[in-house]
């Protein structure tokens, strides 16, 4: 067989029979005569099982479905009895901690205030 468009010889592909391959025009043309895969048989998948199987799982999850709401209905649902919580002491939070002296900290702020007025006056000057 020959290219369409140049007319040389074609090869065959070693991907896809179906298609030959053009090495002078770099282009594969379809074998006439073939079908696609999807035209010769339907696609069929591996994990979903035939309908009578299929079926018969689904009778068999809405009869285990309905038995298992007939038993709520039966009985009513007994809650567990809640246990009483225990206290818990404060003894980490004590008030009389809390006497930290606040002087450092004024004095940190202080500190803080007079660099950044010593740094602007650096910058303006």
């Amino acid at each position: 067989m020959k290219c369409p468009k140049c007319g040389q010889p074609l090869k065959p592909s070693q991907k896809d029979p179906d298609y030959m391959l053009c090495f002078n025009c770099r282009k594969k043309f379809k074998l006439p005569g073939t079908k696609q895969r999807g035209e010769e048989e339907s696609q069929k998948y591996a994990n979903i099982p035939p309908k009578k199987v299929r079926d018969k799982r689904e009778k068999e999850m809405r009869k285990a479905y309905d038995e298992l709401l007939s038993v709520e209905e039966e009985t009513p649902r007994k809650r567990p009895k809640r246990r009483p919580e225990p206290e818990v002491e404060d003894d980490y939070y004590d008030l009389e901690d809390d006497k930290v002296s606040k002087v450092p900290v004024i004095i940190l702020g202080i500190a803080i205030v007079a660099v950044a007025a010593l740094i602007i006056y650096m910058l303006l000057k």
